[in-house]
């Protein structure tokens, strides 16, 4: 049981250090239409991409491609306000040599604090996709309705300048 804890321990210190590091991109306008996806160029660049889903736009698309089979990092946040409030979200990864259905993460909304601010981490797939292509993930509403985090990537390639900051802050605060 110890060794489960400091396993997961390990796995959250990681996932801190690793969102401290992510660009912060606001999509406040959303990808609703899942015929036009928000499209992640590098899904190996450590990203932080904020959106907002409500009963009139239920679910946002998000899609970008692979050369080979690799690992690409992909978790679900969901600010502690917002889920304090209702709302709740889900994640399901779609593309070549995945079920039909897609792949749903596992739920497990655990408690975590990025920058100051708190949030639940709902969901993370970690395992390596199965093969070149074109994926999509879809993150959906399942109840309530608030402002995401979709994470996606490792590698540390730069930060949100201070007017992407500025509208991250304004979507998190609701306006």
């Amino acid at each position: 049981m110890i060794a489960l804890f400091r396993a997961f321990f390990a796995l959250l210190t990681t996932l801190l250090t690793l969102l401290r590091l992510h660009l912060g991109i606001a999509n406040e306008d959303g990808s609703h239409d899942p015929a036009a996806p928000f499209v992640i160029d590098d899904p190996t660049l450590a990203q932080a991409i904020y959106g907002r889903l409500s009963a009139a736009t239920p679910s946002a698309y998000y899609t970008f491609s692979i050369a080979e089979a690799v690992g690409i990092r992909a978790m679900l946040l969901i600010p502690e306000t917002e889920h304090q409030s209702g709302f709740r979200a889900s994640i399901t990864l779609s593309g070549p040599g995945l079920p039909a259905a897609g792949l749903t993460p596992a739920i497990h909304p655990a408690p975590l604090t990025i920058a100051g601010r708190a949030y639940r981490l709902v969901q993370t797939h970690v395992q390596p996709l199965p093969e070149a292509g074109r994926y999509r993930i879809e993150v959906r509403r399942d109840a309530g309705s608030g402002v995401y985090c979709l994470c996606v990537g490792t590698r540390e390639g730069g930060h949100a300048d201070a007017a992407m900051r500025a509208r991250i802050e304004r979507m998190l605060k609701g306006a």
